[in-house]
C-alpha cells in the first residue's frame, strides 16, 4: 500500500512539526486479507503522532492512499454495536437543537449504509448519501437511501447543486479525519452552503482519547486528531465558524462539530469556549501531555505482557475477540502476535479473513464454544460489556474474558449476575 510522509501541518501548512508519539509500526490497519492473499508481503507502515507547534493540530506523520482504503473497505456501520442507536439521537440532537426546514435536503457524505440517513428520513427530511465503497451505494439505495457511489468532490458537489439545491443539512461522520487534502473537502463542501445551512461532522476527540487512554483508535486511515482550537483558527480561515461542540462516549471519546458560513444564522453555543478552555487546563497543544500518554501506553503494556506470559508459561489456551482496525494497532503495540492462534468476531464479512500482517484467522463466535479457550482477550474492548453478555455462556463454562484497556482487567463467570 502506498504512503508518504507529510512534512507540514494539514491545518496551517506550517512546517513546524514535531514527532511527539511513536507506536509501533502497522500494516494498513483493516487490510484484512482473504485465504488466497496470503502470500501478500503487507508492508508495515510507521505509526508516529506529530504536533504543529504552530497552531497545535496533531495528525500521522505517515499518510496512506485514501483510494486504496476505501475502494477495498469492508466495514459497515451496522458493524459498530451501538452504532444504529448512537445515530438516532444524534439525528434528533440536530433536528431540534437548529430547527432545520422541515422536508429540506440533507446530504451525508461518507453514508456508508446510510444508517445516519435513514433516521434524517424518519423525521421527514429528503436525504441524499455520497460513497464510493464498492457496493455500498446500491445497498442503501435498495434500502430507500438514494446515494451517489463516488468521491466526494467538488464536482460531485457541484452537479448535487445543480440537481438538489442547496442542503438544510451536511454531515460527515468519521471522515474529517480521515482526508488528507482537507482544503479540497472543505471548499467542496462551502459550494453546498448557505447562511442557513449547517455541517456538523462527527470526529475522535484527541482530548477524550487522551482523558480515555483510546490509544488504539490511532491508525493509519485517521489523519488527523482534532481539538478545538486548531479547528477554529482552520475554518476562520476558511471563513467558516465552529458554532457548536458536543461531546459523546462513541468509539471511545467523539465530538459532533456544527459549522456554519461566518456571519450565518445561528449563534455561536458556549459550549464551543468551554472544550477550548479545558483542553488549555489539560495542557493540551504541549509535549508534556504526550509524555503522560506514553507513559500510559507503555504501562499498560507490560502489565498485560506480564499477565500473557504467565498464562502462557501455564499452557493456557488463548484467543481473541473482534478483528477491527483498532484490534491491529493493539495486537502490534502489545506485542500480541504470538498470543493467540485465532480470533472471532461477530461481524459476517470479517469472518473467513485472516488480520493484516499476523494472518492469524478470524471465524464465527461459535468458534470459542468449540475449540474452549482457558482465555479470551478481547480486543474490541469498548464493548466488552456487550460481548461479556452475549457470551455468559462462555463463562458459565469456566472461561475468562481478558479486557487490555482502558485497564488491565479479568472477567469471570463470578463477576457476572
Amino acid at each position: 500500500m502506498k504512503s508518504y510522509f507529510r512534512k507540514d501541518c494539514r491545518l496551517c501548512k506550517s512546517k513546524k512539526i514535531e514527532k511527539v508519539l511513536h507506536l509501533e509500526p502497522t500494516p494498513a490497519a483493516d487490510s484484512y486479507l482473504r485465504k488466497d492473499q496470503l502470500n501478500i508481503n503487507q508492508e508495515l507502515i510507521p505509526l508516529d503522532l506529530f504536533l504543529c507547534s504552530d497552531c497545535g493540530h496533531t495528525q500521522l506523520g505517515h499518510v496512506i492512499d485514501a483510494e486504496e482504503v476505501y475502494l477495498n473497505y469492508i466495514y459497515e456501520s451496522e458493524s459498530t454495536l451501538g452504532l444504529g442507536d448512537h445515530f438516532r439521537k444524534a439525528a434528533e440532537d440536530i433536528f431540534k437543537k437548529f430547527e432545520p426546514n422541515l422536508g429540506g435536503l440533507v446530504l451525508d457524505i461518507g453514508s456508508n449504509d446510510g444508517i445516519l440517513l435513514s433516521h434524517f428520513q424518519k423525521l421527514g427530511m429528503k436525504v441524499l448519501g455520497v460513497d464510493p465503497m464498492p457496493g455500498i451505494a446500491e445497498k442503501a439505495s435498495a434500502k430507500g437511501i438514494p446515494t451517489i457511489g463516488k468521491f466526494f468532490n467538488d464536482e460531485v458537489a457541484n452537479d448535487i447543486k445543480k440537481l438538489h439545491g442547496i442542503p438544510s443539512i451536511i454531515c460527515s461522520n468519521n471522515l474529517v479525519a480521515d482526508t488528507d487534502d482537507l482544503d479540497s473537502f472543505v471548499n467542496s463542501v462551502k459550494i453546498l452552503m448557505d447562511k442557513n445551512t449547517i455541517f456538523f461532522f462527527e470526529t475522535f476527540y484527541f482530548y477524550l482519547q487522551i482523558k480515555n487512554n483510546v490509544w488504539d483508535f490511532t491508525y493509519h486511515e485517521h489523519y488527523s486528531y482534532f481539538t478545538i482550537r486548531p479547528l477554529i483558527q482552520y475554518f476562520h480561515k476558511n471563513n467558516l465558524e465552529l458554532i457548536d461542540v458536543e461531546p459523546n462516549l462513541t468509539k471511545g471519546g467523539s465530538m459532533r462539530c456544527v459549522v456554519q458560513l461566518k456571519g450565518g444564522n445561528r449563534k455561536i453555543s458556549d459550549s464551543v469556549h468551554t472544550f477550548l478552555k479545558l483542553e488549555e487546563i489539560e495542557g493540551f497543544q504541549t509535549k508534556e501531555i504526550f509524555e503522560k500518554y506514553d507513559y500510559k501506553i507503555q504501562k499498560g503494556k507490560s502489565e498485560y505482557k506480564f499477565l500473557m506470559d504467565k498464562l502462557k508459561k501455564d499452557k493456557y489456551k488463548i484467543a481473541a475477540y473482534g478483528a477491527s482496525a483498532t484490534s491491529t494497532t493493539l495486537i502490534y503495540n502489545y506485542e500480541m502476535q504470538n498470543d493467540f492462534n485465532f480470533i472471532v468476531d461477530d461481524f459476517k464479512a470479517k469472518q473467513g479473513l485472516f488480520c493484516p500482517g499476523t494472518k492469524i484467522p478470524v471465524y464465527d463466535a461459535q468458534k470459542i464454544y468449540e475449540e474452549k479457550p482457558d482465555y479470551v482477550v478481547i480486543l474490541a474492548w469498548r464493548y466488552w460489556k456487550k460481548i461479556v453478555d452475549k457470551n455468559k455462556d462462555f463463562l458459565s463454562s469456566g472461561g475468562k474474558f481478558i479486557i487490555p484497556l482502558p485497564e488491565l482487567k479479568i472477567i469471570s463467570k463470578e463477576d457476572i449476575v
